[in-house]
């Protein structure tokens, strides 16, 4: 469809690489990433405690702190991290594609990474996603290889990145198992050539997940009993119809019934239709944010599937996915910059005191004892991974009377605004809203208390 040279390819990769650097600059966040930011404040061995309380594998967290031992504890420094997990996917699935199969593929790729929705808003995201992504692209990667090029070192490959996967994040775990479930079966039945160097993978990532299987079964039965999950999401079930229409639309066309094309699509579908039948049949517990960890698969079954498409076909698609990859961006840039929490700031500031209370009966404790680090922050509930937040106090309901005294300074209930607020504040205190922020994607209400 389009001729570009090597040399020019690589300057493609390298700007779509560096693409997400735009959107740094800013100091939002939301509770999931002040968790981040107050964990690897702690010691290695206290995250890895700290995390066995939690739902998350400890790889992340414990590169992030190695990385920030070298560059500094900043915003700034955890996004630049997630960038990296970003740009690896571009540069190296693009250099991997490239080399096992063409040139056209590894730059369709890299367009279609930057045309996924959300894409951007991840690469930024103070979590693990970016490298699970990563990680998971490059053992789908080197299982689709291994298969076509039957060398025994890409088994191996598959094995090691799919076990740095599983060590980032539970989704990335069931796409690493999916991935396996499927070059298994294919093995037994189609290339049984292939047996022991099968085994010789799946040997190398039980034993290499062993060390965290005691605490992922820990992990999974509090997320059976505590998960914040309630129901099931819209979204999850709107991706996942738009994924099946996709791929239905795909595989219509008969070139695209090989191999690579069906293997990709599998493991798309799978990992939602996992998600989607535990939380229908078992609890809630999947949301189409954690589909986010297929974003390079989903962009190799693109790449692949442009192959087969006739010229006129392939001119649109890649002028849509250029105009998707733009749109993105530019929606994500607005997102960052939403300076709604630093016009809060600038406003509070001149009412806020060091001697001021915070109190809390949800999750806004994380963002506001990262904002004001100096401040009481006082929570009316507690999990153990709370243990996370070293300026995070907890009190029982019945003591919250004698909080403060008349002569003491302000006390400041913050709350997202879809949370209810209990009764037993509003028997305590008269509330008076103050302020109100957006965060991320959660609006924010500050109410300054009087005792009745």
């Amino acid at each position: 469809m389009f001729k570009i040279k090597e040399k020019t390819s690589y300057v493609a990769l390298a700007i779509i690489a560096l693409l997400p650097f735009c959107l740094i600059f800013n100091d939002n966040i939301w509770f999931d990433e002040s968790y981040t930011l107050a964990l690897i404040q702690h010691s290695y061995p206290e995250i890895i405690e700290i995390l066995k309380t939690d739902m998350h594998p400890p790889l992340y967290f414990l590169s992030l702190k190695l990385f920030c031992n070298t560059f500094g504890y900043s915003i700034i420094s955890t996004k630049v991290f997630s960038i990296l997990g970003y740009s690896a996917t571009v540069f190296i699935g693009g250099i991997i594609l490239k080399k096992h199969f063409d040139l056209q593929t590894s730059i369709v790729y890299a367009v279609a990474v930057t045309a996924i929705p959300m894409v951007f808003y991840f690469s930024v995201q103070q979590r693990s996603y970016s490298w699970c992504i990563f990680f998971v692209t490059i053992c789908f990667l080197q299982a689709v290889i291994a298969i076509k090029e039957e060398k025994s070192k890409y088994f191996i490959f598959m094995a090691i990145s799919g076990l740095f996967a599983s060590y980032n994040h539970f989704f990335a775990l069931l796409a690493v198992g999916i991935i396996f479930a499927y070059i298994n079966i294919f093995v037994f039945i189609k290339k049984r050539t292939h047996l022991k160097n099968i085994l010789l993978s799946d040997t190398i990532i039980i034993i290499g997940y062993s060390l965290w299987v005691i605490p992922l079964l820990n992990q999974a039965q509090d997320a059976a009993d505590n998960f914040w999950l309630k129901g099931i999401e819209p979204l999850s079930v709107i991706v996942f119809a738009f994924s099946l229409v996709i791929i239905g639309i795909f595989l219509l066309i008969k070139g695209n019934r090989i191999f690579e094309v069906i293997f990709a699509a599998i493991c798309v579908l799978c990992l939602q239709t996992i998600g989607l039948i535990g939380t229908v049949f078992i609890r809630p517990f999947y949301i189409a944010r954690y589909s986010i960890v297929i974003v390079g698969i989903s962009a190799c079954l693109i790449s692949f599937a442009y192959k087969s498409m006739g010229e006129i076909v392939k001119k649109i698609v890649i002028i849509l996915l250029c105009l998707m990859c733009a749109v993105n961006l530019s929606l994500t840039f607005i997102f960052e910059y939403d300076y709604s929490i630093n016009n809060f700031r600038s406003s509070f500031h001149n009412e806020l005191s060091k001697k001021d209370v915070f109190l809390y009966f949800d999750s806004s404790f994380g963002i506001m004892s990262y904002y004001y680090p100096d401040n009481k922050h006082i929570c009316t509930y507690k999990e153990n991974w709370f243990s996370a937040f070293e300026n995070l106090e907890f009190i029982e309901k019945n003591q919250i009377q004698n909080l403060v005294s008349k002569k003491q300074n302000n006390i400041w209930i913050v709350k997202n605004s879809l949370t209810k607020t209990p009764d037993y504040i509003k028997n305590l205190f008269t509330l008076k809203k103050s302020y109100s922020f957006k965060c991320d994607f959660n609006l924010y209400e500050v109410y300054s208390v009087v005792h009745k």
